[in-house]
């Protein structure tokens, strides 16, 4: 059996709700198994091993729906800038999509996001981080539920008071 591991702390997508900048350490571009991929990365040639997709996505939440606003570069990517066209790459990749204020609605996305609880947070002062929460599996998982996410709708939000 042949397995990789990558250690290397990923470049975070970024959420916008509001007027908050969210990190997501889960990334729901992955989840369509794009087979051309952003900017034309691979694993072979990525810009760092801090980015191993090449890309960062920027998702924004607009009336409880969750919308992919656009694909940029990562930071680790200094010789080059720039973002990729999310309409084009969906229509390489045969990807039916829903443009509305200008994005794509990511009715594929359903996953819940949980607040990073472990020690490694506290090295993100000002920042907060959500991920899929797969550590939180047999803990009281709702007391760092953050983001409930059906379809691409927003149906629980703890993140705003």
């Amino acid at each position: 059996m042949i397995s990789s591991i990558y250690a290397t702390e990923q470049e975070a997508d970024l959420l916008i709700i509001d007027n908050d900048t969210i990190y997501l350490k889960t990334f729901f571009l992955e989840k369509l198994n794009l087979a051309y991929k952003p900017f034309g990365y691979t694993h072979a040639n990525a810009p760092s091993t801090a980015c191993w997709r090449g890309y960062r996505a920027v998702w924004r939440v607009i009336d409880h729906k969750l919308y992919l606003e656009k694909i940029i570069r990562c930071y680790t990517d200094r010789k080059k800038s720039g973002e990729q066209n999310i309409f084009e790459l969906f229509n390489k990749n045969g990807l039916k999509y829903r443009k509305e204020h200008g994005m794509i609605y990511a009715d594929w996305v359903s996953e819940n996001l949980y607040q990073m609880n472990f020690s490694i947070a506290r090295f993100y002062k000002n920042r907060l981080y959500l991920y899929d929460g797969w550590n939180l599996k047999n803990q009281k998982e709702n007391k760092y539920l953050k983001l409930k996410i059906v379809n691409g709708v927003i149906k629980v939000n703890h993140i705003k008071p």
